[in-house]
């Protein structure tokens, strides 16, 4: 289903179809080199995983010349059976020396199908990469303030244009499935939307919350505010976990005009935020501008 017009700012393709989300063979990945957040990340990347019906995939990237001591080996063997038994998914674990190519390596020699990855695993953002191209050939979910996160009772997802908020809406889902919590689908229009632009709102939200599994509890709100970013920051304070696309805007435009994304992102008294960018063709030169 396609809600758009040339003159209103509705996703070019609301696609739920169109994405790859669940694939016939689930694999998530979730990566540590500086091992920061580990349980908690882990268990992100469980629930995506129990909500996917996919397996689990647990890499650690470490320094050639360094090795696990006893502790840390039985901390990450302690870590597994948690994941097994919380969730019962399948989780396996790997460990392989650091590179700045690892995770795009990982994802091709074991087909993963989405990274889940903690923004504070600053190794992997290095030489530029985000939430776009962090791994490549895989949908993407970086997370941000991930010590905050746990099992959420509710999850705010705000969608807006762009190709993205598709899969941040399955994502929203999976986690819900596993965690047993209510999710909000949310839109921001301008304070001098008319009947029709706010009808079209609904609609497009009705469309969402129509795709996801009756398994999960939705609701949806349209907000009229100035500044979007400031309306999600302020109603992302009411649940436990943000889950927004990634910008559809270029690092250049980004970086001149600001992206609503990246302010809910920087609002540190918000709780986690959760970044999804969906696997596309996009071309590099694309990515910058």
């Amino acid at each position: 289903m396609s809600i758009n017009s040339d003159d209103r700012p509705w996703p070019q393709v609301l696609d739920h179809d169109g994405v790859d989300w669940p694939s016939e063979e689930q694999r998530v990945l979730v990566p540590f080199c500086e091992a920061a957040n580990r349980a908690e990340t882990s268990r992100l990347g469980a629930s995506i995983t129990f909500g996917s019906d996919g397996e689990l995939y647990i890499l650690h990237a470490t320094d050639g010349e360094a090795s696990a001591d006893a502790d840390e080996l039985r901390h990450e063997a302690e870590l597994e059976l948690e994941l097994r038994e919380e969730f019962s998914v399948p989780v396996t674990q790997f460990e392989t020396e650091y590179s700045s190519g690892v995770l795009d390596s990982f994802v091709d020699s074991h087909s993963i199908t989405a990274t889940v990855v903690d923004r504070e695993e600053r190794g992997f953002f290095s030489r530029g990469r985000d939430e776009q191209t962090v791994a490549s050939g895989c949908h993407n979910v970086v997370g941000t303030r991930m010590d905050a996160f746990e099992s959420p009772s509710s999850i705010l997802v705000p969608v807006a244009k762009g190709p993205h908020s598709g899969l941040a809406t399955r994502i929203a889902e999976a986690i819900a499935r596993a965690t047993g919590c209510w999710i909000e689908l949310f839109h921001v229009v301008g304070e001098d939307a008319g009947e029709a632009e706010r009808g079209d709102a609904d609609a497009l939200l009705d469309a969402y919350e129509h795709r996801l599994g009756d398994d999960v509890d939705v609701d949806h709100h349209v907000v009229e505010a100035a500044e979007p970013a400031e309306e999600i920051i302020e109603h992302a304070g009411y649940h436990d976990v943000t889950v927004l696309g990634a910008p559809e805007k270029g690092r250049l435009r980004r970086f001149l005009f600001g992206s609503t994304t990246d302010d809910v992102e920087r609002d540190g008294d918000s709780g986690p935020v959760l970044t999804v960018h969906r696997d596309t063709d996009e071309s590099v030169f694309s990515r910058w501008l």
